[in-house]
């Protein structure tokens, strides 16, 4: 009947159900990642290692494992890696991040890279200010997830925590909260401004998430087509 489902960890906070939910908060100081090419890790064409420098923020040991290593700039670039593991990396250290997918092209001293977490590990409900992108409606109340600890200073995992997972629609119908800013039929929605994990009606700087079904009431939930 057109509705696809995602398979999703659940972040350190229960969401209720028909809450529109987001990929984990990029971490800035993640991005823009400058990187060596030691002759123990060269980075060259079907290879699996890279080794990038870290900004001021620690990166926890396998935050990223399972996202994406992104060669934003210089020789390489356009690459989308999938990551497997990493140890933790202090401030301003070295990280030596091993990929499940083999590099394309041989990257170099120049090369810049972000690192990018699995959108369906540690969701969030929606916030009013996107901080990630909207990867989902919650179909169920979908406990908390008990979060890993780590050090905060070397990044080095301290305990493992407890994952809760569960399934989000990411097409088709499916119940969703709206805010205050009612949406008559067939108007298109994205994520409010004003209440988080609701529904409004989009404006020409949000994203669209999909198309109201009906005349949605404040605070409840209604029937969306959702479209992601």
């Amino acid at each position: 009947d057109g509705r696809e489902f995602v398979f999703v960890a659940n972040g350190a906070t229960a969401l209720a159900g028909g809450v529109l939910v987001q990929s984990p908060a990029i971490v800035a100081g993640h991005q823009t990642l400058a990187m060596t090419v030691p002759s123990t890790a060269p980075a060259t064409a079907g290879t699996f290692t890279v080794l990038v420098t870290n900004g001021a923020t620690v990166i926890n040991e396998n935050y990223y494992a399972g996202g994406y290593l992104i060669v934003k700039d210089s020789t390489g670039i356009g690459q989308t890696l999938r990551i497997k593991s990493h140890p933790g990396a202090a401030a301003s250290a070295t990280c030596l991040i091993t990929l499940e997918d083999a590099i394309v092209t041989t990257l170099s001293a120049t090369s810049i890279v972000n690192l990018i977490a699995n959108p369906y590990s540690g969701s969030i409900i929606a916030p009013t200010t996107a901080t990630g992108n909207v990867i989902g409606v919650s179909l169920y109340p979908l406990a908390a997830s008990t979060a890993p600890t780590w050090d905060g200073t070397s990044g080095a995992k301290t305990a493992a925590g407890v994952q809760q997972y569960g399934f989000l629609q990411t097409k088709g119908i499916v119940s969703c909260l709206s805010d205050a800013n009612v949406a008559t039929v067939g108007l298109g929605l994205m994520r409010s401004t004003t209440t988080a994990g609701t529904v409004a009606v989009r404006t020409a700087t949000g994203a669209d998430v999909g198309n109201a079904l009906q005349t949605t009431i404040s605070a409840k939930a209604g029937a969306i087509q959702i479209d992601l």
